[in-house]
C-alpha cells in the first residue's frame, strides 16, 4: 500500500468520465469535505448539465456549548 495514493477502479466507464470522479475527490480531499467536517455537511454542486462546480462547507468553526 502506497502512502498517498487512491486507486479507483470501476467498470464499465469512460476515461473521461472517470477523471470527473477523481477531481471530485481530489477537492473532497484537499478542502476537507470528506473527513474534516464534524457537526455538518459537505454539500457538491453541479451546473445544469451535471459538470462539477464546486464543494460548499457548512459548518460551525465555534458555537458556545450550552452548561
Amino acid at each position: 500500500m502506497d502512502i498517498g495514493k487512491i486507486e479507483l477502479q470501476i467498470q464499465d466507464i469512460g476515461a473521461e468520465e472517470l477523471e470527473r470522479y477523481k477531481e471530485i475527490i481530489f477537492a473532497l480531499l484537499y478542502c476537507g469535505g470528506l473527513s474534516g467536517v464534524k457537526n455538518g455537511r459537505t454539500v457538491i454542486h453541479f451546473d445544469e448539465q451535471g459538470i462539477f462546480k464546486g464543494i460548499q462547507l457548512d459548518y460551525w468553526p465555534f458555537r458556545r456549548r450550552t452548561s
